[in-house]
């Protein structure tokens, strides 16, 4: 399976393959715009949630990441933004 056809995240390869199927973001997510980061921050890694729709218009989630990730520190900021997002939702529904 490659990073083409997988469509809930990417195989795992080594760190500088250069065959690894990367492309810059704009080709693998056209049209899509985020907010831009904080004035004199740099991107150093990207993990992108993606919810896509196929030709039928059925919904699935998928990831792609812009390079190999460290795992342990992915799973530590993952933890956060969901802890962060379930305060936040909790707010909302506690009319807070």
């Amino acid at each position: 399976m490659d990073d083409q056809t997988d469509r809930t995240g990417p195989g795992s390869r080594a760190a500088g393959d250069a065959h690894d199927g990367r492309r810059p973001v704009g080709e693998v997510l056209p049209g899509i715009r985020m907010h831009p980061l904080e004035q004199g921050d740099r991107p150093d890694f990207v993990f992108a949630l993606v919810r896509t729709r196929d030709g039928d218009g059925d919904t699935a989630w998928a990831y792609r990441t812009s390079a190999p990730p460290n795992r342990e520190e992915l799973l530590g900021a993952l933890r956060i933004q969901v802890a962060l997002l379930e305060r936040e939702l909790l707010e909302e529904w506690s009319g807070g």
